[in-house]
């Protein structure tokens, strides 16, 4: 058991290091797309202009597997180069319509499983991880004075073909499981599924465990247009975290804990970070961490019933709220709106209620 723990623990940390390179990109990404959006809305931008605009939002997440390739080999300590070019194979215009078509696709006999590659984030590191080993294997059998002539050429071959045939088909349709079962779960048990979802969310970015979520949501949005729940759940976790420090900064007589509450409160409603309330705040002091889970599973029950969608990816904080927006849907960005407030005011009273401050000697012993 305690293997187990130590295997998912290392999967996490391998995901989350392959991840925080490429997070600053996508933010940058999401940005342009709210400035895009609020242009649009604000009838600033037209025709071509707007389209180049959005061309230059979108590429961040086109390319995202290009990007978490370049990563990847540097996390696992092997070409850079040959697994960026193992990854543009998959997104050349010519096998992505042959993808798209609809026929029967077959590589000398073997079946190839239809997938779409854009967007993908948990399939590349995967394979870069596999590459990593491959190319270790070909430079023991390749000779040193002919690997810079057969090298890259058997690990591109070998690399491209294992993603195509074997990674990302598998990981593809374990995805859609998750994603159909988060759907079926929104049609039958709302309320009680976005409220697990979102009461566990804290726990989920302590282990790293989000990133499967949040790469899930990215392929949502890249290939849907639209996230049915995953974002929200995270826009939840955040204002509730939120609503924690702010009652612990209230009830607090300790002036350096009123001080990190209210610095945890701020960097979680400005920037989306949640870190420095989960471990500075909830899991220091326990009673806090009570506070948030159940104002989590309060906002994530009304998020079951009104159903919040998200249109752009970005880290959910109030200067990011328009990512809930869409002229499709107007009224979904007063939904987000609202939930958040729930979040963060059944935390905070709750947090009013539970909330016993430790002293030193109590935390050392605890």
């Amino acid at each position: 058991m305690i293997k187990i723990k130590k295997s998912l623990s290392a999967v996490f940390d391998h995901i989350s290091e392959c991840m925080v390179p490429v997070i600053p990109i996508l933010l940058a990404g999401g940005i342009l797309k709210m400035v895009v959006l609020l242009f649009g809305m604000l009838h600033i931008l037209t025709g071509t202009t707007e389209t180049i605009l959005s061309a230059i939002a979108t590429a961040p997440f086109y390319f995202l597997p290009v990007m978490v390739a370049y990563s990847a080999a540097r996390h696992f300590d092997t070409d850079p180069m040959v697994a960026i070019i193992s990854v543009c194979v998959m997104l050349l215009p010519d096998f992505t319509a042959l993808m798209e078509s609809g026929e029967r696709v077959t590589f000398i006999g073997i079946p190839v499983v239809s997938a779409t590659y854009a967007y993908s984030v948990i399939p590349i590191i995967l394979l870069i991880y596999c590459m990593s080993h491959v190319i270790r294997f070909l430079r023991k059998v390749i000779k040193e004075s002919l690997q810079p002539y057969f090298l890259a050429v058997c690990a591109i071959f070998v690399t491209s073909l294992l993603g195509i045939l074997v990674i990302e088909p598998v990981v593809s349709l374990v995805s859609n499981g998750l994603a159909q079962g988060l759907d079926v779960m929104q049609e039958r048990v709302p309320m009680l599924a976005w409220a697990l979802l979102a009461a566990i969310t804290m726990f989920l970015v302590s282990t790293g465990m989000h990133w499967i979520f949040m790469s899930l949501a990215i392929t949502q949005i890249g290939l849907t247009g639209v996230d049915y729940g995953i974002m929200v759940a995270f826009l939840i976790s955040n204002m509730a975290l939120a609503g924690c420090d702010f009652g612990v900064f209230v009830k607090s007589k300790n002036k350096e804990r009123r001080s990190l509450a209210m610095s945890a409160m701020l960097t979680v409603l400005i920037p989306g970070i949640s870190e420095p309330s989960v471990f500075g705040v909830c899991f220091k002091e326990k009673t806090p961490m009570i506070a948030d889970i159940l104002g989590c599973m309060i906002a994530g029950m009304v998020q079951g019933i009104i159903t919040v969608h998200c249109y752009i990816y970005t880290f959910p904080s109030i200067p990011s709220i328009l990512m809930f927006y869409s002229d499709k849907e107007p009224g979904n960005l007063f939904k987000a709106i609202f939930v958040g407030v729930v979040a963060f005011a059944a935390s905070f009273i709750l947090a009013l209620f539970v909330y016993k401050e430790q002293d030193d000697t109590e935390r050392a012993s605890a």
